[in-house]
Formats: structure tokens, C-alpha cells, sequence
């Protein structure tokens, strides 16, 4: 087999770090074009650049913000822990968040809290 050469790059197909934009002619969400005054985005600060998820609002993963919405909950546990609590919430036909949230209200109702 041959390789083709590589192409070379010039300054317009490299992108920059918070310049992205999508293109003129693309959809908005509203389903009408993006003009160019929609184009504009508001720079980030520092800190949110150094910390990405962070904002004023906490979003869920519906994208609403406030207690409605879904955030992660990521931790480590033991693999055989992991296997027993997957196989007991299967088992019972519920769904491994559902599980916790029962889980840490009857610890919490034990604790007297």
C-alpha cells in the first residue's frame, strides 16, 4: 500500500481554545439560522476554565437546573460490593440509583435523622 502524504495545515483549520463557533448557516435550536450576533460567546473566567462543570446553576443531566434535575454520583467501591448491590437491585426489579436512595433513607431513619 501507498500513504498519501499528509496535507498540510494552515492557520484557518487549526482551532483555538474558546473561539469555536458553529456555522453560519447552522440550524438553532429554535430550528432559524444562527445569525452572526448569535455567534458571540461570552468568555470564560479563570476559575471556570480550571474547574469545568462549574456554573452558578447546578445543572442536572435533564439540563434543568435546581433539585429536579440528575447530577452523578461517582465513587469506588469493592468489586464484589458492586456485583452483590447490581444483582439485589436486578433481583428486585429496581434501578441502582433507586436502590441507593431507598438504601440512605433507611439508614437515615435508623440514625434518627
Amino acid at each position: 500500500m501507498s500513504r498519501r502524504p499528509a496535507a498540510a495545515l494552515s492557520a484557518s483549520l487549526v482551532a483555538v481554545k474558546g473561539t469555536a463557533a458553529p456555522a453560519p448557516d447552522m440550524p438553532g435550536r429554535a430550528g432559524s439560522p444562527v445569525t452572526a450576533a448569535d455567534n458571540s460567546i461570552a468568555p470564560a473566567t479563570q476559575e471556570q476554565e480550571s474547574r469545568p462543570g462549574t456554573s452558578d446553576e447546578p445543572r442536572g443531566a435533564t439540563g434543568r437546573a435546581g433539585e429536579g434535575g440528575l447530577s452523578p454520583l461517582n465513587f469506588r467501591v469493592p468489586a464484589s460490593f458492586r456485583r452483590e448491590f447490581k444483582t439485589y437491585a436486578a433481583g428486585h426489579d429496581m434501578k441502582l440509583n433507586e436502590l441507593l436512595r431507598r438504601s440512605f433513607e433507611a439508614y437515615r431513619k435508623i440514625q434518627g435523622d
